[in-house]
């Protein structure tokens, strides 16, 4: 109940500073596997920048990596089922080969009560959980880990970030988001629930880096949102 409430408060634009210590983790690896939809895999991009602001570098191989990262989906059953399993992968890894490993579960999975109480109760060596509204907090929960399970997901209308650091998948096409959030509330749907209420970015923002990107050789830019038809309509 509380998750589906809506105010009329104004939308908080939130101007990020991206300036980390890049030798702070320099030499170790991030694994980072992402579930579910193009906006999953677009937050994939920013939590890849994040990692690698640490001096993290990237594996495909989550046996060698010294952070993982599960960026996960609410929607299907079957990427539910995935994360679970995959999961215990993870802890054969941490209990045998590798205790300083840091596993982390975000995404909207995460956003979901239920879900963070079975991680609470079966998954101990989980090490950090973080949710859809503080993406932007990552590099302080991986430096500020003291070893125990840390659980930091806010259930709230949401804010607008700007100035988001993207290490994109892709030299030709980039996606951007115009929207975030959703009131709609439909009966078969938890998204309303995971992303918050509808809000939309500046315009004069999304040329910005529309822009950006344009200059720097992008030929397609995909526009994102949760619903993208209610762009403006907040």
């Amino acid at each position: 109940k509380d998750a589906r409430k809506r105010s009329n408060n104004q939308i908080e634009y939130v101007y990020l500073d991206n300036n980390y210590d890049s030798s702070l983790l320099k030499g170790q690896k991030y694994f980072l596997r992402t579930y579910g939809c193009q906006m999953n895999v677009h937050d994939g991009e920013e939590i890849a920048a994040r990692l690698e602001s640490l001096g993290l570098v990237a594996t495909d191989v989550m046996e060698e990596a010294d952070v993982v990262i599960l960026n996960t989906c609410a929607i299907r059953e079957n990427a539910h089922d995935k994360l679970f399993g995959f999961l215990g992968r993870c802890k054969h890894q941490k209990e045998k080969v590798n205790p300083n490993m840091i596993i982390g579960i975000c995404g909207c999975m995460a956003q979901e009560e239920g879900v963070v109480k079975e991680l609470i109760k079966n998954h101990p060596y989980v090490d950090i959980v973080f949710g859809t509204h503080n993406i932007h907090e990552l590099q302080n929960l991986i430096i500020n880990h003291q070893n125990k399970q840390e659980i930091s997901v806010y259930s709230c209308e949401g804010s607008v970030y700007e100035n988001i650091d993207y290490k994109r998948d892709s030299s030709i096409k980039a996606w951007v988001n115009i929207q975030y959030g959703c009131d709609k509330f439909c009966t078969y749907c938890i998204v309303p629930y995971t992303r918050g209420k509808q809000r939309s970015r500046k315009s004069s923002e999304i040329v910005k880096e529309v822009e950006c990107l344009k200059n720097n050789g992008y030929k397609e830019v995909t526009l994102l949102g949760q619903n993208v038809n209610a762009y403006g309509k907040d």
